[in-house]
């Protein structure tokens, strides 16, 4: 198994912290909408570092 790339071990560590938001701003009732950001934030982060995988 290859070695993730610095971008994608970047990509890994912003979507979980961005699903960590979005979970922590549901349960102290925030805005659906920032949720919402947050919630493709995560998605865009995983595409992203699933893209940048080697060969």
């Amino acid at each position: 198994m290859a070695r993730p790339s610095p971008l994608q071990v970047r990509n890994l560590v912003v979507a979980v912290l961005a699903a960590l938001v979005a979970i922590w701003n549901v349960t102290h009732g925030g805005q659906w909408w920032i949720t919402a950001l947050f919630g493709a934030g995560c998605v865009l982060a995983l595409g992203s570092a699933a893209l940048n995988r080697a060969g």
